[in-house]
């Protein structure tokens, strides 16, 4: 598997930001993965959330679906899921004490295809804004038959920015 990945973007955040886009996105492969790595708020108690681009424009229509198993370490595991967003949420409550942080997998699939809806897949770990541990699992579409080509992320509207993070986009060699 080595040299499966290749790296196409990646934004390194050290000082606040209201949104991160990765773009890049076009036929060349077949799926994408997105790392996340110590995303961490401004302010406390955050959720982070993604919308795709088309010709490089975040889409805020409402065409996003998800579904999640979220795993808690302080209570059982809960079911989540919304049709007909604006977005779809990656996380819970982030927090931004030391520690606190999100890092997330995403796997994107049919992105380029016009034809296609844009399916994702996702993996996440956090600590919370109260020091739990919770993990996520789940899926999105993006609802429109479009060629997409990045995704955006951003904190839950108007409450804050990006304080820091790592965020690279692949391609999966086909």
């Amino acid at each position: 598997m080595a040299g499966s990945l290749i790296k196409i973007d990646e934004e390194i955040v050290t000082s606040a930001v209201a949104s991160v886009t990765l773009t890049g996105i076009d036929s060349t492969y077949d799926v994408y993965m997105v790392r996340l790595n110590n995303v961490v708020p401004s302010t406390d108690t955050n959720d982070l959330k993604a919308r795709v681009t088309e010709s490089g424009t975040p889409n805020s229509t409402a065409n996003y679906d998800r579904a999640q198993k979220i795993l808690r370490a302080d209570i059982a595991f809960e079911n989540t899921s919304a049709t007909n967003e604006t977005s779809f949420d990656l996380s819970t409550s982030i927090g931004n004490a030391t520690g606190e942080q999100l890092n997330s997998i995403i796997y994107i699939f049919n992105a380029n295809n016009s034809g296609e809806y844009t399916f994702i897949t996702m993996e996440n770990v956090q600590l919370s804004a109260t020091a739990i541990l919770i993990g996520n699992q789940g899926g999105a579409v993006f609802t429109s038959a479009s060629a997409v080509d990045g995704i955006q992320f951003f904190t839950q509207t108007g409450a804050t920015n990006i304080a820091s993070g790592t965020f690279t986009l692949y391609g999966l060699k086909k």
